[in-house]
């Protein structure tokens, strides 16, 4: 926890610390927020998520940064970009990028450089995490359950690709709502359901382990990875 706040105060701008002004609102949109830090496999670094509010833009903006465990100055090694894991030999920060407005999986060298995108879904992906042996990514992916047969562990991207693209061709947009929950937050409940992929770094191999329309994982409001 100590580090956790040596960081939140290492980030915050130095204009809130010079000047006497009242923290209000103004001031608080103007802190750098962290989260999910992540300590390396050696042990001595951490890499870690920072959110800044875009007022003007009414958005946050992510990035990933790392600093160095025992102490010294954070520094950012990628924009857009947020939930960082290291490789299980340290040699590789993985992350999500929003890069274009659509989220997939990266990954980087632990300096910044070596930037090389890993997935390249249709139906994007998020919450990366890293097999023990570094051989597999485990993500999950909003995608259409009839795209998968519901005993197989088979992901068919050319399928949810053209029912995206039949989507977006639709001109109709009216939503029929049988049940709940039909909206998260901003976000609607369509014929999508959350599935859990796994990816070979080796060759690239999606299979899905969650087939079916159950979601996975299910509703959630945040906090440790279900």
């Amino acid at each position: 926890m100590r580090s956790v706040a040596w960081l939140a105060l290492a980030l915050v701008p130095s204009l809130l610390v010079a000047q006497k002004k009242p923290f209000d609102v103004s001031a608080l949109l103007k802190v750098q927020r962290i989260a999910d830090p992540q300590l390396s496999p050696d042990g001595k670094t951490v890499a870690f998520a920072v959110t800044l509010p875009d007022v003007d833009a009414n958005r946050s903006l992510h990035s990933v940064w790392i600093v160095p465990i025992e102490g010294g100055s954070p520094r950012k090694l990628a924009d857009l970009a947020d939930r960082p894991r290291w490789s299980p030999d340290g040699k590789r920060l993985y992350y999500i990028s929003t890069t274009g407005d659509v989220s997939q999986v990266w990954s980087m060298n632990p300096d910044g450089s070596g930037v090389s995108q890993v997935t390249r879904l249709s139906t994007e992906a998020d919450g990366e995490l890293v097999s023990p042996d570094g051989k597999y990514l485990l993500v999950t992916s909003n995608v259409f359950p009839e795209c998968g047969a519901s005993s197989a562990a088979t992901f068919d991207d050319a399928c949810n690709q053209k029912h995206l693209d039949a989507e977006k061709q639709s001109k109709v947009k009216a939503r029929l709502i049988t049940g709940l929950l039909y909206r998260h937050w901003t976000t609607w409940e369509g014929n999508r359901r959350s599935h859990l992929l796994s990816i070979s770094l080796g060759d690239g191999k999606v299979a899905d382990l969650s087939p079916g329309t159950r979601e996975v994982p299910p509703f959630s409001l945040g906090g440790p990875d279900d």
